[in-house]
């Protein structure tokens, strides 16, 4: 991650799913918007803790809609923020 998200939109296809790896020094936790009900896409919740170097994936993502992800124990920073639009 780099202390961000990269890339920070991103559109997949219906029943994708999405591997996040943590590029960055630091631990993140990362789960759906909102925060902190992490509702919106429930399947991306399946990432959660990521150490450094770790790598993880999400849920099938089958229903077409907009998601937001974000960092739970840093949501205000914009640079952990990512939006994923399944088509």
């Amino acid at each position: 991650m780099n202390n961000a998200v990269c890339p920070q939109a991103l559109t997949v296809a219906r029943g994708s799913i999405l591997t996040i790896t943590n590029q960055d020094s630091r631990t993140h936790e990362m789960a759906s918007d909102p925060h902190p009900e992490h509702t919106d896409c429930p399947e991306l919740n399946s990432i959660g803790f990521l150490s450094a170097g770790q790598s993880r994936t999400s849920g099938n993502l089958n229903t077409a809609r907009n998601c937001g992800i974000h960092d739970h124990n840093n949501s205000s920073s914009a640079a952990l923020k990512a939006t994923i639009t399944i088509q």
